[in-house]
């Protein structure tokens, strides 16, 4: 009995620890893969769908061929199947993983009524944990007061299925309780080190001033635009380079300060309005005053509706500084992205030779070309 518990905790702490870690870098790679929150949500998630479902699958033909003994293979997919409906968050997933585990879970053992009515149930109760994750892995105490009941139904259910004894029942939960809640300790330092990494990549990559991302998070972006579209994934991308006018001269009148509240006060207003329009697109803080935005699957005629549109809402914008109201306005040049544009400085140079037509042109003006 102590062996037999022992080599369950062994290879389910290893194995736990294992799932757990493979789980979420499948998860942080597809959100570097896919451009779009939505993509990444459907497809990112099928994927570890995939992932989780090959395990339970696995974990059952291992068994089969005696590679895995009975009470490992039940600990490792109850642990399995909890902390995959705790973390995905496409229903529609979720709902496709409780069909391969109810596959899974019931595909040995002589089922009766009542078993597969317990089986549902069970998978019935996972679906509520997939709702209800958030609030679930809230803290430990609650979690462990999940994991009790929610092992000791788990085990029972199998004790029926099996007809193993209560003796190995009771240490068998034991074992399950004490992997759950290394689980949860586990999880919890992943996400804590995951949020640590995320916001030291957020101020690399995010202009400190105004917040908007920077000159290194547009080169970054508009490369892999730039790839999408040579692979016929995206049609059309425009490129806008924008520019602050006299901004020397607001410098210069109202101080530094002064100007580094028109910046932090345009940058905040041309973002909330590019992502109104669509919130796929993004603004970047490129230096000093000048600011680009990539547009993707929009034609070139229709971007310019929505800057010229923007150019002359611009003119509502005050900026209040110490009792003075400065005026705001910006010239902006506009080009297509090519195909023979090897790399984005060419791009850049033709958006910024129609913006420094804008500027000739007398400022507070949009001009686009090819």
């Amino acid at each position: 009995m102590v062996l037999h518990l022992f080599n369950t905790f062994f290879w389910s702490f290893f194995f736990a620890i294992g799932y757990i870690s493979i789980y979420r870098r499948i998860e942080e790679g597809t959100i570097r893969w896919y451009r779009s929150k939505q993509v990444m949500l459907r497809f990112g998630e099928l994927a570890l769908v995939v992932y989780a479902s090959s395990v339970e699958i696995s974990l059952r033909i291992l068994h089969h061929f005696l590679t895995t003994n009975l009470w490992t293979m039940v600990n490792l997919q109850t642990v399995v199947a909890l902390y995959t409906c705790l973390t995905l968050r496409n229903k529609g997933a979720n709902l496709l993983f409780l069909l391969v585990t109810l596959a899974t879970f019931g595909s040995y053992g002589t089922l009766t009524w009542g078993l597969w009515l317990a089986l549902i149930g069970l998978l019935i109760i996972l679906f509520v944990v997939n709702l209800q994750s958030a609030w679930l892995v809230g803290s430990l105490s609650r979690y462990l007061a999940f994991v009790l009941p929610f092992g000791t139904f788990t085990w029972l259910l199998f004790k029926a299925f099996y007809a193993f004894s209560w003796q190995s029942l009771l240490v068998q939960l034991f074992c399950y309780v004490c992997v759950e809640t290394i689980v949860f300790q586990y999880s919890i330092l992943l996400k804590n080190r995951g949020a640590a990494s995320a916001k030291l990549i957020y101020e690399t990559m995010h202009d400190r001033l105004t917040g908007v991302p920077n000159w290194a998070k547009f080169n970054q972006d508009f490369q892999l635009y730039h790839e999408l579209m040579l692979s016929t994934q995206i049609n059309e991308i425009v490129l806008v380079a924008i520019d602050i006018d006299h901004f020397k001269q607001i410098n210069d009148t109202y101080g530094h300060l002064a100007g580094n509240a028109v910046l932090t006060s345009f940058a905040h207003n041309l973002q909330t309005y590019i992502h109104q329009v669509n919130s796929e697109w993004e603004v970047y803080r490129a230096g000093g005053e000048e600011f680009n935005v990539i547009m993707a699957e929009i034609d070139q005629a229709a971007a310019k509706q929505v800057v010229e549109a923007y150019r002359q809402q611009l003119h509502e914008l005050h900026v209040m500084y110490e009792g003075n109201k400065i005026n705001v306005t910006a010239s902006v040049g506009m080009t297509k992205l090519q195909g023979n544009d090897v790399q984005a400085e060419d791009t850049i140079k033709r958006a910024d030779q129609y913006l420094y037509q804008a500027k000739q042109a007398g400022r507070d003006a949009v001009i686009a070309g090819y």
